[in-house]
This record gives structure tokens, C-alpha cells and sequence, in this order.
């Protein structure tokens, strides 16, 4: 495992050698990967990333604080689950345990607001990727024209995929529940404009 301390808009850059996952153990805030051919790629705490065909990483903290984070280079897939922080006050001895209970932390939503996408004709584009932090996203088709975005795995096409048909007047949306990894491909001869907004727990 590998500790990081990224200053401001500061980066990092490491070989990856015959690693083939990137595990993202702790980060006190999201951060930005970027792979060899320029695409950047948003991870948070508990994300598991595909870096098969990655020679170089670069991590970037687009934050105006510093974070520390720990990251792990693997040549197998881990599932993992965010990094839970527990803190004792004002504890008392216990001398019998009659029954287990179970609670449950309560922790406030995050809202993210990603910027537009727009997708060329007949393209597709990843929108998010697997997260194990993240309970919704929800998309909105804003093309300054009425176009149609079909959204789906990374094997979304014209014939696979649900449809959302709308423009910046009558934007059309959907909302989809978990982590998953999500694309969309623009079904029409107009550019696609998505907005993006994400709830992470």
C-alpha cells in the first residue's frame, strides 16, 4: 500500500508495473486519475479501478486543502467497503453481554455536481464509474436540440440501453439507485448534452 499526501491542486505520478487494479483505501475527499491517454477519472474512498492498460498513473487533488489518502496496486480485483472511523467517549466497563445489538451510524448525503457531457453522434461515453459510496445518480438530457440518449453498461448502443429522449426545453431524465458503472450512447445526428448529479452516502 502506498500513503499519499497531496498538497493543493498538487499531483502524483508512479509506474504501474504488472498491476492490473487501483484500490482506493482512504481518501479524505474524492480525487482524479489520469490515465496514459488523457482521460480523467474521478475516485473516492472504497472505489476499486481498472488499470489494465495503464503504463503511468497520475494523481491529481483538486481541492484547495491537503489530503491524505492510501492507495493499493493489485493484480487481482478486492472487493472492498468504505473505511469506517470509530471514536469511544465516555465508555463504561461492561461485565455481561446478554444480547448482540446492532446499530447503525446515521451519515449525511453528499451531493456532487458533475460537469456537462456532451457525446459526439453515435458515441458513447462512461459516465460514472463503480462506486461503493455512491446511492444515486441523476441524469438529465439538456441537448440544445431534441436528441436521444440511451444509457446502460459499457455495452450501451442504438439497439441496448434505456432510452431518454429530451432537449434544454423539455429536459428528460431518469434516476438510477447504486454504484454501478454507467455510459450512455447518443441514438441521434445532434450532439448529446448531459448534466450529472450524484448522492453519496
Amino acid at each position: 500500500m502506498k500513503k499519499l499526501t497531496l498538497q493543493p491542486s498538487g499531483t502524483k505520478r508512479f509506474a504501474v508495473s504488472s498491476a492490473k487494479w487501483l484500490i482506493v483505501r482512504e481518501s479524505q475527499e474524492y480525487l482524479y486519475i489520469r490515465s496514459d491517454n488523457g482521460e480523467r477519472i474521478r475516485v473516492d474512498a472504497g472505489d476499486t479501478l481498472d488499470i489494465s492498460s495503464f503504463k503511468e498513473l497520475e494523481i491529481s487533488n483538486p481541492h484547495t486543502a491537503v489530503i491524505n489518502a492510501v492507495i493499493q496496486l493489485a493484480k487481482h480485483k478486492i472487493i472492498t467497503t468504505p473505511p469506517a472511523k470509530v471514536k469511544f467517549a465516555e465508555s463504561m466497563a461492561i461485565s455481561e453481554i446478554r444480547a448482540v445489538v446492532n446499530t447503525r451510524t446515521e451519515i449525511a448525503q453528499r451531493f456532487i455536481s458533475r460537469p456537462h457531457i456532451e457525446i459526439q453522434p453515435n458515441s458513447k461515453t462512461r459516465l460514472f464509474n463503480a462506486s461503493v459510496v455512491r446511492l444515486e445518480a441523476i441524469i438529465q438530457n439538456i441537448s440544445d436540440a431534441e436528441t436521444e440518449a440511451m444509457l446502460g453498461d459499457k455495452d450501451v448502443s442504438a439497439v441496448a440501453g434505456l432510452p431518454v429522449l429530451g432537449d434544454r426545453k423539455a429536459p428528460a431524465g431518469m434516476t438510477i439507485t447504486g454504484g454501478g458503472e454507467l455510459w450512455a450512447y447518443n441514438n441521434s445526428n445532434t450532439v448529446l448534452k448531459i448534466a450529472l448529479l450524484e448522492i453519496h452516502r
